[in-house]
């Protein structure tokens, strides 16, 4: 097997055992190694990215820092998102914002991105918008399962609108920055994350 078979083999693994743990409570408190996956998957992923420049490392840097201030602005201050609080599950936290959130944008903007790479004949800012689509389409299938197991609480219970259309404009710009610094993403691995997670998320949901 190659790195990518390994890596994919590796990933369905953890994410079968992960679903069947958490949905069955089979083993106590699994939840609580969200942070762990996260930080497995993220590195399965760059370990099958094909060209490291100093673009590429910017991209990714911007994706993980900004994507991480911005939780905190919006924890801070309840105006970007929405009034919300994260919870223990995922992890230590660094201004009241777990630091496996910049895992999560950095993760979730690269496979994004992998998705819509291969449309070598859109421009930039087109791949940039699918990728927020996706994401915000994601985020409906995140929401109710980051609630019920802690990731985070929204003030009042309801999660507001304005939470979506803050990502997606943020995973606008965020995604634009990273299409419009690194060339197509050849990365299968990428890919399949984010096919498992959907349907990690999808089966969490029922």
């Amino acid at each position: 097997m190659n790195k990518t078979n390994i890596s994919i083999f590796i990933l369905v693994v953890l994410y079968i055992v992960g679903f069947i743990g958490i949905k069955f409570n089979i083993v106590e408190n699994l939840i609580m190694l969200t942070p762990v996956n996260l930080l497995i998957s993220v590195g399965l992923v760059l370990w099958n990215h094909e060209k490291w420049n100093s673009k590429f490392i910017i991209a990714i840097s911007v994706a993980a820092l900004a994507g991480y201030f911005v939780e905190v602005a919006g924890v801070k201050t309840g105006v970007i998102f929405g009034e919300y609080a994260y919870g223990k599950t995922l992890g230590p936290a660094f201004l009241e914002v777990p630091l496996a959130m910049a895992l999560n944008w950095l993760m979730l903007i690269y496979c994004t991105a992998a998705v819509v790479s291969q449309r070598t004949e859109w421009h930039w800012a087109m791949k940039a918008a699918a990728c927020a689509v996706i994401m915000v389409s994601m985020d409906f299938l995140i929401e109710p399962v980051a609630i019920k197991y802690d990731f985070w609480q929204w003030a009042g219970g309801d999660i507001p609108a304005q939470n979506y259309l803050a990502w997606g404009l943020i995973a606008f710009v965020l995604s634009s920055v990273f299409h419009y610094l690194v060339p197509p993403v050849n990365n299968k691995v990428a890919i399949a994350l984010l096919l498992i997670q959907i349907g990690f998320f999808v089966g969490l949901n029922f």
